[in-house]
């Protein structure tokens, strides 16, 4: 497991899967498709890049497994989270997959080039996106 130290606090990514997406059904869906799929892992999830950096900036005793984060957002974009999370050295090792509904090859280079591991255009189908997640998490986390 990856891990670090803030202080004197030694913190491992034993935590949950976080999933940052302005979109209230897409969230639902994704942990519908989570909980079914795999029913152990803790999902967290935030409505807009603000909320998160806000946890991501607060006393940390538990890193997330990984994070999947939206591309079009308001107020923070998804790339302008990406930027952030890269820049804090305690999430330098954890999985981010950008998980948008663009597949514009500029826009997934753009986030690769920022430290995105992945960049996974969404399916529209609820099956196709579990076989999209289940791949995904047993490629980062098993």
């Amino acid at each position: 497991m990856f891990g670090g130290y803030a202080g004197n606090k030694l913190i491992m990514n034993t935590g949950p899967l976080i999933y940052i997406d302005d979109d209230e059904d897409d969230r639902m869906l994704f942990q519908e498709a989570i909980e079914e799929l795999f029913p152990m892992l803790p999902v967290e999830s935030f409505d807009n890049g603000s909320s998160f950096l806000k946890r991501l900036t607060s006393d940390l005793v538990i890193l997330p497994k990984l994070i999947f984060l939206d591309l079009n957002m308001p107020v923070v974009s998804g790339a302008e989270c990406l930027t952030r999370i890269r820049k804090n050295t305690l999430f330098t090792e954890i999985p981010v997959i950008m998980y948008s509904t663009t597949s514009n090859p500029k826009d997934q280079l753009r986030c690769l080039d920022l430290g995105a591991n992945m960049f996974v255009t969404k399916s529209r189908s609820y099956n196709a996106m579990k076989k999209q997640l289940t791949e995904i998490i047993s490629k980062h986390l098993f």
